[in-house]
Formats: structure tokens, sequence, C-alpha cells
């Protein structure tokens, strides 16, 4: 069953309501104020609201896009951010009070902090953003490093990325179980609900990142909602004050899992900041070591293989539950050990797994054959978009909000539909693309042979591996769609 939370409102005073305003509108820059007048890297700083709530003051700081990387922005700059901020200010204003569950809203008043204070937080920005300080490039460290890393601390905090795959969820679990046998306090971070196919490998490892959401009976969230704490059928049973903890301590060791952005955490990366180290284990060949510890190893068919090297070299042997997690990992990541990446290694570590415990018939029913409806009209809705390029060799399809929403389906549900293109004979590259729920748009690249997806997907900002690749963008999603099918003309 799914855990309910009720809908409750919320009462604040003095400074508390500051820092949940400040909350809210430092997520908002992230996603949803798009504003060109936002030319350099505007952060709030602070919010001072008045002890009835009547009215809350922001403050903001800036490094300016013209005047020099991490330099104090323009006077010209600063009075643009400001204006964008006004012209905002019913957005914010309704976010503020639906997050927050307030009846009155405070009027708003931005300024720009000029305070003795501002110097440490410029300092400090990059940080709570997610962003590495230095994109200069770190030493890899060994298998036998990273185990000796987990054994040495006490809390550990794993972040799957976005949009969960059978392989980031996967090794998260798996991790997670093993380091709870070790006697470690460890906890899998989600702010999205688990994809219902993968679901039964959560095994209450899961800690929702925020208490703002409301699932449905069904595991949806209704509009109000950014995620779902657990998943349908398999809900961690996360209490409200375990959750409200976990947010206000920082950790000894947090893990980016499956992926080398925190870009691909969205909504999680102040709480990958505050581990007191960071550790990043990956296997595609766009990630890089920019953090404490790196094991970026792009040989690995999936993420899950290392894990499973990780536990080796910690003395752990996998129990039923860490084996299956492992096994839903490399068996998606390799299209069911169809796809290129499938090797001689991910067979004998399948192979093991299996003799830990894992039943491959009931694994491969949850995942692959546990289709609604929905889906199948969402999928038909989308084929029928499709375009051709270079001859055939290339395959464009897109999907609208509407689309999703006339359907029936599930932002989940969308998983797959690019490798349903690519099985199209003469097909070598297939890209889906979508509008996301907060504006952006995404797409998913993925090529049969010889085309190496993950360099075209690095045009789009994005990357991933040689066959399979991703990206996301601010622009539109038909001049997005425009844009891919004149690189496939230009490089198929």
């Amino acid at each position: 069953m799914v855990q309910i939370m009720k809908h409750r409102k919320h009462h604040f005073r003095g400074g508390r309501i500051g820092e949940e305003i400040k909350r809210v509108i430092s997520d908002m820059l992230l996603r949803e104020l798009k504003d060109p007048r936002f030319t350099g890297l505007v952060s709030v700083s602070a919010v001072k609201a008045s002890d009835d709530g009547s009215f809350a003051t922001v403050y903001v700081t800036m490094l300016g896009a013209g005047s020099g990387a991490m330099a104090e922005a323009t006077d010209e700059e600063k009075e643009e951010a400001l204006a964008a901020f006004e012209n905002a200010k019913g957005l914010i204003r309704r976010e503020i009070g639906r997050r927050l569950g307030l009846r009155h809203t405070p009027d708003l008043r931005f300024r720009f902090d000029t305070s003795e204070e501002y110097g440490r937080h410029i300092e400090k920005i990059i940080e709570e953003l997610g962003i590495p300080k230095t994109l200069k490039e770190k030493p890899m460290n060994s298998i036998e490093e990273i185990a000796a890393t987990f054994e040495a601390v006490e809390t550990v905090r794993i972040f799957p990325h976005e949009n969960m795959d059978g392989d980031t969820f996967g090794s998260s679990v798996a991790l997670c179980l093993a380091l709870r046998e070790r006697g470690k306090d460890c906890s899998v971070v989600i702010n999205e609900k688990i994809p219902d196919n993968i679901a039964f490998i959560e095994y209450g490892c899961s800690e929702f990142a925020s208490d703002e959401t409301t699932p449905d009976v069904d595991g949806r969230c209704d509009e109000s909602d950014d995620g779902v704490l657990g998943a349908s059928g398999t809900a961690a049973a996360n209490t409200e004050a375990r959750t409200a903890e976990f947010l206000a301590v920082g950790c000894d060791l947090a893990v980016l899992m499956d992926v080398g952005e925190t870009a691909r955490i969205t909504g999680r990366e102040r709480l990958f900041a505050d581990g007191r180290k960071t550790i990043c284990i990956d296997h595609h060949v766009s990630s890089r070591p920019v953090y404490d510890y790196n094991r970026i190893d792009t040989s690995a068919s999936a993420t899950g293989e290392l894990i499973y090297d990780i536990l080796r070299a910690m003395g752990v042997t996998p129990d039923a539950r860490a084996a299956t997690a492992l096994y839903v990992g490399i068996l998606t990541d390799t299209g069911r050990f169809q796809y290129t990446n499938t090797t001689p290694r991910a067979l004998r570590i399948a192979a093991e797994l299996l003799d830990l415990g894992v039943k491959p018939n009931e694994v491969s029913t949850e995942i692959y054959q546990n289709v609604r409806l929905e889906k199948l009209m969402l999928e038909n809705a989308v084929m029928s978009t499709m375009e051709t390029v270079a001859d055939g060799k290339g395959a464009i399809v897109y999907m609208t909000r509407k689309m999703l929403g006339d359907s029936g389906a599930i932002e989940e549900e969308t998983e797959g539909i690019a490798e349903k293109l690519r099985g199209i004979r003469g097909v070598e590259v297939s890209v889906f693309v979508r509008e996301t729920e907060d504006g952006r748009t995404k797409g998913s690249m993925r090529s049969k042979h010889y085309y190496n997806i993950a360099e075209l997907a690095s045009r789009f900002g994005g990357g991933g591996h040689v066959r399979a690749a991703g990206f996301t963008s601010g622009k539109p999603l038909q001049d997005v769609v425009e844009e891919v099918k004149s690189a496939l003309w230009k490089t198929l």
C-alpha cells in the first residue's frame, strides 16, 4: 500500500517562514524562473519576514555574466534582475502559498544583499546549487579505496538520478542494504515516484527528500504535488518525524549514483552538498571525476557491476534482496543482455547473482510484463508523430503534456519509447523528445550499430553511453525537435 500523507496547513512565525520562503524561491530559480534578465548566477541569501507574516524582504545576490566569472554583478545587471523578480512576483507568491499551505501569502520585497555576510555567501552559492567549485579532475579511486571509504563512515545518503531507471535505483538499493548490514545509517534519497516496474526492489530503503507532497492512492500525485514517498506496492515506511530529522542533519558521505552531474538530481542538490564528503560511482562516458572520491568505469555494462565489486571488496556477500536489486540494474542497462554493452563479465556477475537467490522469471515479469493500457495508448499517440530523416536512418517522435494527459498515462510510462523506435528496420538513430511538467524539454536518444549517440547528446548539453544517451533543454519542444532533425541530417 502506498503511504498516504494528509494535506495540512502549515503555521509559521518569525525566522522560520523566512527560511521556508528562501527554500521555495531558491528552488524556483533552478526550475521555473527562466527570465532572460537573470543573466548571471542569481541566489537568495536570506529572507526576513515580518512577525505578523504580512510581508517579507527577499535578499538576493548575483554573480554577473558579463563582468567576469565569479565577479559581482554590475549595477545594470542588478536592476534587470530585480525587475525580473518583480515581474515574477505573482507566480512566486502563488508557489509559496501552495507549497507552504499558507492562506495568506506575504507580500514580497526584493533587495540586493549588501551586508557583511555577502562575501561568505558568494563562496557558498556554487556549493549550495550543487555545482562543483572547480572542474579540475581528481584522481580516480580504486574499488578497494571506495570500499574503505564506506567502511570508515557512519552516515551515508545515496542519490539516484532523476527519472530513475533500474540501474540507478537497483545499485542504490543494493548499496543501502549492504551498508545497513554493516551497521551504517543509510538511505536512498528520492523526490519522485519510483517507477512501478522497479518498485518491487525498494525494500524500505528510500527516504523522501520533501514533506510537501500527498500521494494519491494509485501512487500518483495530485496537481499540487512534486512527488511521492516510496512506491506503489512497496512504499517505504518512513515517518514524517524521520524525514524532518534527515533533512536537518548532514551526512558523512553523499553518493552520486549512476550519474556524474548534480544537475540530474534536481531538487536534492543542497542535500547532496551537505555531505561532509562526496563520491561519484558511475559508468557513463560523460562523467568526470570532480568529487572527493570517484569511481567511474566506462568498461562496466552497468553501475550495478561496480557496486557488486565494492561489496565484495568490503567482504559483503549480497543477500537475496541486494542481489535482486543488482540484477535489475544489470538486466535493464544491457537491454535484457541484448545491447552491445553486454560483456562476459556482466553475464558472469548475473550468474553469480542467481546463485545468491535471484529469481529471473519473477524479475522479468515485474519489469517487462506489467504494462498498463494507458501506457500503450500514450505510445500510440507518440508514434503517430514520427518523422524520419537521412533516408530513414534517423527517426524522431515527440510527446506534449496534452498527449500525456489525454492518454491517462504517467511520466514513468514514457520509458522504452526510444528503444521501440530504434527497433524499426533501417533506423540507426532514434530520438524521443518530450515536454516536462516544469517546462523543460528532455530527449532520449538511442543508436543501433555505429553512431556515437553520446556525442550527439553532448551538443544539447547531455551525455550518456555510445548507444544510449539523453539531454535536457530549456528550449521549447518544437524548437528542440527541429534542431535534432537538423543535426541528424548533418551527421547520419
